[in-house]
C-alpha cells in the first residue's frame, strides 16, 4: 500500500496532538559524559566491525 505525502502529514498531525493532550517532560537519567562515553565506545565498535569487513 502507497501512503501520500499529504496522509502522512495527517498521521504524523494526529500523532502529536494525540500526545499533546498529556505530555510529560523528558528527564534525563545519565550524565552527558556517560552519554558521550557510550557513543564513543559504540563508534568503535562500529568502526572496528566496518574495518573486519573491508580485509
Amino acid at each position: 500500500m502507497r501512503y501520500l505525502p499529504a496522509t502522512w502529514s495527517l498521521s504524523i498531525d494526529g500523532y502529536i496532538a494525540h500526545h499533546n493532550t498529556n505530555p510529560k517532560p523528558f528527564i534525563w537519567t545519565k550524565t552527558a559524559r556517560d552519554i558521550l562515553q557510550k557513543v564513543i565506545r559504540a563508534n568503535g565498535h562500529l568502526s572496528s566491525k566496518k574495518n573486519e569487513t573491508l580485509h
